[in-house]
């Protein structure tokens, strides 16, 4: 299992409208994935950030079986 946790409005703009929930493990199974399923696309996609296992990451990091996802915005302030 994956445990996967959306950060900000991510889970409110998600298609599952959930913060928190996990998914079967899939080999080759990807963050870009899981982004996509949840209906992020192109600029908004972009600006999301992952963190696996507490430590940045990128979309294409090849999951393992256990590991936790968390997805936030990429929010810039001045």
């Amino acid at each position: 299992m994956i445990q996967v946790k959306l950060y900000n409005l991510l889970a409110e703009r998600s298609l599952s409208g959930r913060e928190e929930y996990e998914v079967e493990f899939e080999a080759g199974l990807l963050p870009v994935e899981l982004i996509n399923r949840e209906g992020f696309r192109g600029d908004e996609e972009e600006a999301i950030v992952v963190i696996v296992n507490d430590e940045q990451a990128t979309r294409q990091t090849p999951l393992s079986d256990g590991d936790r996802v968390e997805f936030m915005i990429n929010m810039v302030g001045g």
